[in-house]
């Protein structure tokens, strides 16, 4: 078998029209590849697995070329995973029981523990890292009682783990049966909602999965189903909520994990986009409706209001919450995001992690901002139309491990000089435990309290001793005159408005001459 060409990444919403026309030519399910990269199959280096990100329903390991860590004496697996409904979705049965895009995972370190040796890999020293949904299936890993210790022995979480709200789902057979509706299935019993599901074509199934997240995205986490972990059920995965098996879990481990400065700013862009359709809705809500609406869309509906209550005592003043319109909430609300969809999640799974294992947990700040963001829609050149700027946006630190995408692959000079120190630094913790760089004398400081210390990777590196600060980065720079608003917008927003009125009254005067000239003698 020719292992040496590059296979197709699992079925996703984003690979839908690829899919179409190649699924009457090959068996678009048969996904479950990885890639092994090893400066000498002969050597024994240690190895880091990485998982690859987005949200559980797109991507691949195409995300994690090997061109820059490879620099170092390391072996990069990059496995792939079912992804969406064929992944994640669940009736809570032996038949459709769920986390299989977790099992996927599971199986694949299996593999590298017995045949890594072979690849030139230490399987007494690997390292398991991801990005987003990829981190939290890695922290998922290091809590799970079914996983053995030994399969791995350090972990590295970029900007998620397991206790994301967006993935979580204790009760996903009511959420399978929506999209088994949108199918056309007959249902009766759970017996023909698994039959039918199982039954249906990959690329109805697909379709089915997509019709009902378009329907339901804007009513935010825990209304869109197949993109979840599923809590309990059969599948011996996650038996109880995250947090309580952290609080139980014997199995900790060396670990590093942080998040970009502004990563918040990619959930309040997708809201702009996708739920506002590109029209900011200030006519129609005010400060407590765009709160509600973040809130809604990275922790779920907040019902008791307490989270509410926390957030707009903590981020925002009686006059933003009286008069606030989104340009002057923007820094606020990218920082709401971007802590409880990300920062926070983070920082609790590391407070864990370090009562276990002190002195080897690491915390880190991404603040630099360079020519790109890893998302191009992001892009300064290609998000004029936005109202704000996407500064250190979601998992920009990827850019300096990984040449993905093709936009972000021919870096400037100085850009090239952070990637070389990002390398640096993940690699040393992936060779021996401690993020190291030549480009800096000292060294990064493990974490010894709930908040710190932590690193502040920028043009230079920094340690900080409270990241809880960091849930306020955005209006922080704001307060010290580096905005992320976009007054170009605001200034066309402004121009069209003083058009639209000055058109207005022209025609009122227009239809009034013509009133005088029709009805008067």
């Amino acid at each position: 078998m020719d292992a040496t060409a590059e296979k197709v990444g699992c079925p996703s919403v984003v690979s839908i029209e690829s899919f179409k026309k190649l699924d009457d030519v090959l068996d678009i399910e048969d996904c479950l590849t990885l890639t092994i990269t090893t400066p000498n199959i002969t050597g024994r280096y240690p190895v880091l697995v990485y998982i690859h990100g987005e949200y559980l329903y797109e991507g691949s390991n195409s995300e994690a070329p090997p061109d820059y860590l490879l620099e170092k004496d390391i072996v990069l697996v990059a496995p792939q995973y079912r992804l969406g409904p064929f992944g994640f979705l669940s009736t809570k049965t032996g038949e459709i029981p769920g986390n299989a895009g977790v099992l996927d995972i599971y199986l694949a370190l299996q593999f590298v523990k017995h045949f890594i040796k072979y690849f030139g890999g230490d399987e007494s020293h690997v390292t398991v890292a991801g990005q987003v949904g990829g981190a939290a299936i890695t922290h998922l890993l290091t809590i799970s009682p079914m996983v053995q210790k030994g399969l791995f022995h350090q972990v590295i979480y970029h900007s998620g783990s397991a206790l994301m709200p967006i993935f979580l789902e204790e009760n996903p057979r009511k959420l399978a049966q929506d999209i088994a509706e949108m199918a056309d299935c007959n249902l009766k019993t759970v017996r023909d909602l698994n039959e039918c599901l199982m039954d249906l074509s990959p690329l109805e199934l697909l379709t089915a999965f997509m019709t009902h997240a378009l329907e339901k995205s804007d009513l935010g986490v825990g209304h869109t189903g197949g993109i979840q972990f599923t809590i309990g059920g059969p599948s011996g995965v996650l038996p109880y909520h995250p947090y309580e098996l952290m609080l139980h879990a014997n199995n900790s481990y060396p670990a590093m994990g942080g998040c970009p400065k502004n990563v918040g700013s990619r959930v309040l862009n997708e809201i702009v986009e996708n739920d506002f359709e590109g029209m900011i809705p200030d006519d129609d809500y005010v400060a407590y409706d765009y709160i509600n609406h973040v809130i809604r869309q990275v922790v779920g509906t907040d019902k008791t209001m307490l989270l509410t209550s926390f957030v707009t005592h903590d981020f925002f003043n009686r006059k933003l919450l009286e008069n606030g319109t989104f340009d002057t909430l923007i820094p606020r609300l990218i920082d709401v995001g971007g802590t409880l969809m990300h920062k926070l999640p983070v920082l609790l799974a590391l407070n864990m992690n370090n009562k276990h294992v002190p002195h080897s947990t690491f915390l880190y700040s991404f603040d630099y901002m360079g020519e790109y963001n890893r998302y191009r829609d992001l892009d300064e050149d290609t998000n004029m139309q936005s109202a704000f700027k996407a500064g250190v946006s979601l998992t920009d630190e990827n850019i300096y491990l990984f040449p993905y995408p093709d936009h972000v692959t021919k870096l400037s000079p100085p850009d090239k000089t952070v990637a070389k120190r990002m390398v640096d630094l993940w690699t040393s913790f992936v060779t021996n435990g401690n993020p190291l760089s030549d480009f800096r004398a000292g060294y990064w400081p493990p974490m010894t309290s709930l908040y710190g210390p932590y690193m502040k990777i920028d043009d230079t590196l920094t340690v900080s001793g409270n990241y809880f600060k960091e849930f306020s980065a955005t209006l922080t720079d704001e307060e010290n005159g580096q905005s992320l608003l976009r007054e170009s917008y605001y200034l066309r927003k402004n121009l069209a408005n003083k058009r639209r009125r000055l058109n207005n009254n022209n025609l009122k005067n227009l239809t009034f001459e013509s009133l005088k000239k029709s009805t008067l003698p």
